[in-house]
């Protein structure tokens, strides 16, 4: 298997990888894209290390991102209404999902925006949106984030309290990287380009998620809500059943309490 480097991902001619920020290693991918973006960085600028120091997923939470790993950034101009930036989240989980499964990996979302293996933690995805210089009702652009556990085992990863996994885990044996990049970016590619279509993106979130149809638990506004995860909105949001009626949720930290079937 051939080593991931500035050259074998300039090579792919993606797209999404037009601009190639490549380092050993680095605090944060996700800080450095958005450092390029603000800047004037162009779209399909991928920002990506062989290690992170200070990756960090929702909620401020550390992201535990050693050599073996594709931690990456990609920096996004899209031509969009602002309303719908919040999209690029479920968008990008189905690409990635769906490249994982290519390789053998039977990767499930897990609402809003992690990949999970038997309900441990293969993949996470961030994605952030600045509108400080656009026209209006346009977003300025959006830094997407993916942390993907590959070539490494679950102990090499500084996570406490959190079941994870890797691919190698789950596989037996490592990816190669650069092909692994390579279908990352070509199914991100493809799903971006049909978010103005997004009753498809919905659809196909529903065909790989494990999250509705189970009881889960979650907090927003400082207030903790429990009940069955329903279903999606036309705009992904969460219609959570509880007790004291369906709750339309945008935005959480989601506690699987048991698994029903779908």
């Amino acid at each position: 298997m051939g080593g991931l480097d500035r050259e074998s991902i300039e090579a792919m001619g993606s797209p999404l990888a037009v601009r190639v920020d490549f380092h050993e290693e680095i605090g944060s991918t996700q800080e450095r894209a958005r450092e390029l973006a603000r800047a004037g960085a162009q779209h399909g600028t991928l920002v990506i290390s062989k290690v992170q120091k200070g990756g960090r997923g929702r909620l401020g939470r550390a992201w535990g991102s050693p050599p073996g790993g594709l931690w990456m950034s990609l920096v996004l101009w899209p031509d969009l209404p602002a309303r719908f930036a919040p999209r690029v989240t479920q968008a990008a989980a189905v690409g990635v999902a769906k490249a994982l499964w290519g390789f053998g990996v039977e990767a499930r979302i897990k609402w809003p925006n992690d990949l999970l293996v038997d309900g441990r933690k293969v993949c996470g995805i961030l994605a952030e949106s600045s509108a400080g210089n656009a026209p209006a009702g346009r977003p300025d652009f959006v830094v997407l984030g993916v942390g993907l556990n590959a070539n490494l085992d679950p102990a090499d990863l500084d996570v406490v309290g959190r079941e994870v996994a890797t691919v190698r885990s789950v596989l037996g044996h490592d990816a190669d990287l650069v092909e692994l990049l390579r279908a990352i970016l070509s199914n991100l590619g493809f799903e971006l380009g049909r978010i103005r279509g997004f009753a498809a993106i919905l659809d196909d979130w529903r065909a790989l998620n494990c999250t509705l149809g189970n009881f889960v638990r979650l907090e927003r506004f400082g207030k903790v809500l429990e009940g069955r995860a329903a279903d999606l909105t036309p705009e992904g949001a969460l219609l959570l059943k509880t007790s004291g009626g369906t709750v339309e949720v945008f935005e959480g930290e989601v506690e699987h309490l048991r698994q029903e079937s779908r």
